[in-house]
């Protein structure tokens, strides 16, 4: 088994040496049903993904637009608690060891669950979490840092169009697994993402660290991945792209194995795309 606090750095360290980027792929827990959600990330990690991020479902979630919104809300129908979520990455870990595994949501959920609970809950599973509404330098930040951090579990940075060189420069300091470039002021899944905007962003990020700097928001199309493959950025996420397609699919088809199938194909196409 790979050493959990090297999986993320070891992906990013191969991926150089091949001169390739990673592919970085977004769920909704829960979404369209429990059962189908596991069998897409499974088939996410049988496409080629590096890493994947599982969303965790929250009834008010400020930065997700409204595809990933209307996916939230159906998971919450379904039923899906923060047990259930760490269930999901539980059994996503036992099927895959290499994928790094990243979760992904809101404060609240991780608050009320308890933080040292939760840390301890996902060790050994989750490589790194992304607490999207947390703001840095507050008492909760220090205590989610901690406790994760006692195991193994990196915090993960976003870094929006509006952050300032110096406020960079203070995230960056004690920033772990990746940085995480929000590419567009804004919701996901509404605005596409412009390339030169973006490489300018990242270039004043690693002015700042060595960690890797991935690219979100606004990459939603072959054609967008393409335009990525030659930017300034360590690794892109698709989010909304993907929970659109679940969507699309689901309401034509119950099967979970046909859904996994049709989600699997596009990713393939995507990273086909991104490192070819």
């Amino acid at each position: 088994m790979i050493n959990l606090e090297n999986r993320i750095s070891n992906i990013f360290k191969n991926l150089k040496l091949e001169n390739k980027k990673a592919f970085i792929s977004f769920t909704t827990a829960g979404f369209p049903n429990e059962d189908t959600s596991l069998e897409i990330m499974k088939s996410i990690a049988d496409s080629g993904a590096h890493i994947h991020e599982i969303s965790f479902p929250h009834a008010e979630a400020q930065a997700d637009g409204p595809i990933i919104q209307l996916a939230n809300i159906e998971s919450i129908k379904n039923g899906i608690n923060f047990d259930k979520v760490i269930g999901i990455a539980k059994e996503m870990r036992a099927y895959n060891q290499e994928i790094g595994l990243v979760m992904m949501g809101y404060l609240n959920n991780i608050f009320i669950y308890g933080i040292e609970k939760f840390a301890k809950e996902v060790s050994g599973i989750i490589d790194a979490v992304i607490c999207v509404d947390l703001p840095a330098d507050v008492v909760e930040e220090a205590q989610l840092k901690k406790a994760l951090k006692n195991e193994n579990i990196a915090l993960i940075k976003l870094i929006t169009p509006t952050t300032s060189d110096e406020r960079i420069k203070t995230l960056v300091e004690d920033a772990e697994g990746f940085i995480y470039s929000v590419n567009v002021a804004g919701i996901t899944g509404v605005k596409s993402a412009e390339i030169d905007k973006v490489n300018s962003q990242i270039l004043r990020i690693k002015k700042y660290t060595d960690l890797p700097v991935v690219s979100g928001f606004g990459i939603k199309t072959v054609e967008d991945v393409k335009n990525f493959s030659q930017s300034n950025a360590d690794g892109v996420v698709i989010g909304s792209a993907i929970v659109e397609k679940i969507q699309e699919v689901s309401k034509k088809d119950t099967d979970k194995k046909n859904i996994a199938k049709f989600v699997e194909d596009f990713c393939s196409e995507l990273i086909e795309n991104l490192n070819s």
